[in-house]
């Protein structure tokens, strides 16, 4: 398989986030503290030599840029991907020239707030991205991508094990004994869950997933999105549960032993989990006949 090489161009702690669960720094993740297992690094894996450059550019732009591309790096390397996170709608109508200077075949631009991309935006670059043969993501939020045919960007999914999560479990009776992560969501918070939901009762393991993704925490925006029709964070947070949901299904479907008591705790991935500060009464969600 071909190593994937991407170019980063971001402002903002979203950006920061990922290249750091990127490149999986013993300095990036700590959240857990004291606590800490070191889950990320009993592999010692990173991807940092899929990374071909890092650009930030200045954050106390004009609100309206006249030239965007005097703001651009001015000798990119060529990549395969550009990845660009957070920066100025002007900076992104420019991105197809700097798909063109780096020879990227792909640019994906993750939209983590509703300002960062508008519709008509949107539409623009996929046309002209279309029109020099570059494939193009805008997903809403970043942990939303997946594969969908698309030769490049369904390889960066692959190689660099970040999009939509997905996780692996293993059961004792009606508890969560182990989880692996499959692939992550961009910003690493797929590591964190899987370590808050290991020992915990199927029974109200959605309100335990919901409490792991505020907590670690998710920095997408609060906002009402309107093409979503609803916040970024809680599709965030439908990710996160679903993610776990498909782990507990794939696993009674190789156990049909546990399938009963894990129907009788089934997660609900249909609406948002109420953050609860413990001690909380679990819901238990019935399974629709």
């Amino acid at each position: 398989m071909c190593v994937v090489r991407i170019y980063v161009i971001y402002n903002g702690e979203f950006g920061e986030r990922v290249i750091g669960n990127l490149i999986n720094d013993k300095s990036f993740c700590k959240v857990c503290g004291a606590s800490c297992t070191d889950c990320r690094w009993k592999t010692n894996w990173s991807y940092c030599n899929m990374i071909a450059g890092v650009n930030s550019p200045p954050e106390n732009l004009p609100t309206i840029i006249d030239n965007p591309q005097d703001y651009l790096p001015k000798d990119p390397p060529r990549c395969d991907v550009v990845l660009s996170i957070g920066i100025h709608a002007d900076l992104a109508s420019a991105l197809p020239l700097l798909a063109q200077q780096t020879a990227a075949k792909a640019v994906i631009f993750p939209v983590e707030d509703p300002k960062w991309m508008s519709r008509g935006l949107q539409y623009q670059l996929e046309k002209e991205m279309t029109e020099i043969g570059v494939e193009t993501a805008f997903p809403k939020p970043f942990c939303s991508l997946e594969e969908t045919g698309r030769r490049v960007i369904d390889s960066f999914i692959n190689e660099l094990k970040i999009g939509r999560p997905l996780m692996r479990v293993s059961l004792k009776g009606s508890r969560i004994m182990d989880t692996e992560v499959l692939r992550s969501a961009p910003c690493g918070s797929t590591w964190y869950i899987a370590e808050q939901i290991k020992n915990a009762p199927i029974l109200g393991i959605e309100e335990r997933i919901a409490l792991a993704h505020h907590s670690y925490p998710c920095t997408a925006s609060m906002e009402n999105d309107p093409v979503l029709k609803e916040k970024i964070l809680h599709k965030g947070g439908y990710m996160a549960r679903e993610a776990v949901k498909r782990a507990i299904d794939e696993f009674a479907a190789l156990h049909p032993e546990f399938e009963s008591e894990i129907m009788q705790a089934i997660i609900s991935t249909k609406r948002p989990a109420q953050i609860i500060s413990p001690p909380f009464t679990p819901t238990v969600i019935e399974k629709e006949v």
